[in-house]
């Protein structure tokens, strides 16, 4: 039975064009479903659309339109860019979808049956933008809202509360394992939020329409979080006719991945953990809290002007160079910063230079001194073949700890290793003396190497993989992690004509 594997994307909110920001944590889960499926897993991957709330309600009033044909033009452009950059999902689910919200109210009936939701009265400062109501600390000196800068309006409504107080403990104990990495946060977390104490979570409005309304209390409807985290079980078909995902995908034996920004992270790590507890389900094996992606160390907003548009990127330069940015120059420990310098000098150093370049040397030289076909290729460079093999053991070991940029890092020092390599053996003078054998333990293992460089860039470099592959002598040639350590059973093709992937950025 084939291993499994199931991440998932926060839902994004549909109140306008998607940013850089959101292309990167989708990118990271693309990233990691098509390794997993290069290690054998059999792969679910869930995004999506997180479009009920009061901000969606006024927006959609301000356009002229109902809220659901308001959303559904944003959603598009959602898609656009999902296939601009090649991610390949399994599911996009709309939290508007007949099935999620009737799903939804079930959820909620039982949590009521179960005494776990209660009926209140609610008073506090709440943020439209960040559909949350506020505590003290996430308000500035200005009184406004730290994360969207608008000014929270004082709400007074009675509500229904999720009884989140009697999970302390649980959290503080999921907290205390590898759950919430990376581990920092998890500090963050129990500071910030859990060891204050946990108070109860208002989970229904009053105020607005746009919405789930509760079977037990129809004008109250559901609020955003009990609505929108549910999102994660409800795709996969829980509390459905079908629900064979569900069983197959939230079972104990599937490492399940979920990806949030760390300005939502509260809400994964405490709330989410909690519901699934109340419902007698599985924890996630692991909750990924990104940091943001910041413009020469300032946090990108669209009052500052510095939004990045992946869109314009992508129809400049190519998804693969935007891919390669987010896995490698921003790192899932910490904030990462993107700017169009920064952009075109990773591009030209490490795609242009050490990628591109190494493919088309090697291809030349195979090509000029071998008629493009090398015939011994177990005939090569014990060290450089040594850290060939010791590459793909690292690369996995990074990324089944979900360390794309330091994968990428281990993988881009094998192409500077086999670059310099060209420079120590100078096989055109090996040429020139006629050491034919020479010649061709150095082509031997530079060929080899480039086929665990390719190979290890998969599931980054997806629009160019075929070509690079093809560059090098191994199109539609069938690779894996072990084959590629020793070669017995891979053979080279004779290498064609000579094309640039990577063209140096001006």
């Amino acid at each position: 039975m084939p291993k499994k594997f199931y991440v998932t994307t926060p839902i994004y909110y549909p109140s306008g064009k998607l940013h850089i920001g959101h292309a990167y944590t989708t990118t990271l889960a693309d990233i990691l479903k098509r390794y997993k499926q290069m290690q054998g897993f059999e792969t679910f991957f869930l995004t999506g659309s997180d479009e009920h709330g009061q901000k969606i309600e006024q927006k959609a009033k301000e356009a002229g339109l109902e809220p659901k044909k308001y959303l559904d033009s944003i959603v598009l452009n959602f898609n656009e860019l999902w296939e601009k950059l090649d991610i390949k999902f399994d599911k996009f689910i709309r939290t508007t979808d007949d099935y999620h919200q009737a799903t939804v109210k079930k959820i909620f009936s039982i949590l009521i049956e179960k005494d776990l939701i209660y009926k209140g009265f609610y008073e506090g400062l709440y943020c439209v933008s960040c559909e949350e109501f506020l505590s003290p600390d996430q308000i500035n000196e200005a009184g406004l809202c730290k994360i969207s800068n608008d000014r929270p309006q004082l709400v007074k409504e009675d509500t229904y509360f999720l009884r989140t107080s009697k999970f302390q403990d649980f959290v503080s104990d999921l907290l205390a394992t590898d759950f919430l990495v990376p581990e920092y946060r998890r500090t963050e977390m129990l500071n910030n939020f859990v060891n204050p104490g946990i108070q109860d979570l208002s989970v229904t409005r009053v105020s607005f329409k746009w919405g789930i309304s509760i079977n037990e209390d129809p004008k109250h409807i559901v609020y955003v979080w009990l609505d929108a985290l549910t999102n994660y079980i409800t795709a996969l078909g829980y509390l459905q006719n079908d629900d064979s995902n569900f069983q197959k995908f939230w079972s104990e034996d599937t490492e399940i991945l979920q990806l949030a920004g760390k300005e939502i992270v509260r809400f994964h790590a405490i709330y989410w953990p909690i519901i699934l507890k109340s419902l007698d389900l599985r924890m996630p094996n692991h909750l990924l809290a990104h940091g943001w992606i910041l413009n020469k160390d300032t946090k990108m907003s669209k009052s500052l002007g510095n939004v990045v548009d992946p869109i314009e990127y992508i129809d400049t330069y190519g998804a693969d160079a935007l891919r390669f940015y987010i896995a490698y120059e921003l790192p899932t420990d910490k904030d990462g910063n993107f700017t169009n310098e920064m952009f075109i000098e990773s591009f030209n150093a490490h795609l242009a230079n050490n990628v591109g370049n190494l493919i088309s040397r090697v291809n030349n030289m195979i090509t000029k001194y071998f008629d493009g076909e090398i015939k011994d290729i177990q005939n090569v460079d014990s060290d450089l073949i040594k850290l060939g093999n010791y590459t793909i053991d690292k690369y996995i070991e990074l990324m089944d700890q979900y360390k794309i940029s330091e994968a990428m890092r281990v993988v881009l020092d094998l192409g500077a290793a086999a670059n310099k390599f060209i420079e120590v053996q100078e096989p055109w003078n090996l040429e020139k003396e006629g050491k034919t054998q020479e010649l061709e333990m150095v082509m031997a293992t530079l060929q080899r190497t480039l086929g665990i460089i390719v190979y290890l860039l998969k599931p980054v470099l997806v629009q160019n993989h075929d070509l690079m592959l093809e560059q090098i002598g191994l199109e539609n040639v069938v690779l894996s992690f072990e084959e590629l350590k020793t070669f017995e059973t891979i053979k080279f093709k004779k290498l064609g004509d000579k094309k640039i992937i990577y063209q140096r950025l001006k």
